[in-house]
């Protein structure tokens, strides 16, 4: 390989070190910042869920109930 292809090979190598490393804090930057504010996010989705859930089927529940009433 010539000096000139060895420089350019040098340079692309330190170029994607560069880019692993700022790779690197970004995923740790969501790791850290964002993940636990997702998690959280979730959990209470899933609670609101959960208790709309609960409400539907006891509003089906009770309009049979009614039905067989009337």
């Amino acid at each position: 390989m010539t000096k000139n292809g060895n420089n350019t090979l040098s340079w692309r190598v330190g170029l994607l070190e560069e880019r692993v490393n700022s790779m690197d804090k970004k995923i740790d930057e969501i790791l850290q910042n964002h993940l636990p504010h997702l998690h959280e996010e979730i959990t209470s989705l899933k609670t609101r869920m959960n208790v709309l859930t609960a409400f539907n089927v006891g509003a089906v529940v009770l309009a049979l109930v009614v039905n067989k009433f009337l």
